[in-house]
């Protein structure tokens, strides 16, 4: 073989080699460290994208939420003055019926005034207090003070006795007349155990528990008489002691 043979042969050899290693196939790893910035790029973008739509449903919610606010004051601006007007509407009833009443209350004390001073139209004697069906008289600042016997006797001549509690409320409304008085020691009431000691009976034959369950203080044999005190509270005593006195009559 001639030297340019040779040389030619050594040329298409290199040529073939060439084309060889150009049509060999490329490595997976190739591509995807080409790829690898493309990737992140696109990452970043989706970020981007979901904070913007955040920020745009916080806009959104944002520009509602002042609307309806908005809508709110502008329906209670609009009512105010209809509510406004409903209130001074009402007010302005209620203080002419609360007038109304006034009058009519004036009028029926007026009434009721008239008719009590009427000795015809009353129910107990002038200086006589009525309560729940009865008649009482209360001495005090009326009459000088009196011995028992002389209280009883005052009472008979005024178709009534000394008085006989029958109940609680009974002795509350005496009770009642009595702290008007703050001088007032203490009532001569319808109760002695003069017939036998130590049976206190009522005026009208009962004993001191058939109405209610009450006994006398300082019980002795010198103190037949009983006299009523604060608090309810039922005190023997000489009967001849001088004080005032409560009558009771049906009315």
């Amino acid at each position: 073989m001639s030297q340019q043979a040779h040389e030619a042969v050594e040329v298409k050899g290199e040529r073939a080699s060439n084309t060889n290693m150009d049509s060999s196939p490329r490595h997976p790893h190739d591509d995807v460290k080409r790829e690898t910035p493309a990737v992140t790029d696109a990452g970043s973008c989706s970020v981007y994208h979901l904070i913007a739509g955040v920020a745009v449903g916080m806009a959104t919610i944002i520009i509602l939420t002042g609307l309806l606010l908005y809508l709110g004051l502008f329906v209670s601006w609009s009512a105010a003055p209809e509510v406004e007007q409903a209130s001074k509407t009402s007010a302005k009833e209620l203080m002419e019926r609360l007038q109304q009443c006034q009058k009519e209350r004036h009028d029926l004390n007026l009434m009721l005034h008239t008719v009590t001073q009427d000795s015809r139209c009353s129910v107990c004697p002038v200086s006589w207090l009525w309560w729940k069906g009865h008649c009482y008289f209360f001495s005090v600042g009326l009459q000088e003070s009196r011995q028992w016997n002389e209280s009883a006797e005052f009472c008979r001549g005024h178709n009534s006795s000394l008085a006989v509690i029958k109940d609680s409320a009974e002795m509350e409304f005496i009770q009642g007349v009595m702290r008007k008085f703050p001088q007032l020691p203490f009532l001569w009431v319808g109760l002695t155990d003069s017939k036998q000691e130590g049976q206190w009976l009522w005026w009208d034959g009962t004993d001191i528990q058939h109405y209610m369950q009450v006994t006398v203080e300082w019980d002795a044999g010198h103190r037949d008489c009983a006299d009523l005190r604060g608090g309810g509270s039922l005190f023997a005593a000489e009967c001849e002691a001088y004080g005032p006195w409560v009558c009771k009559r049906a009315s």
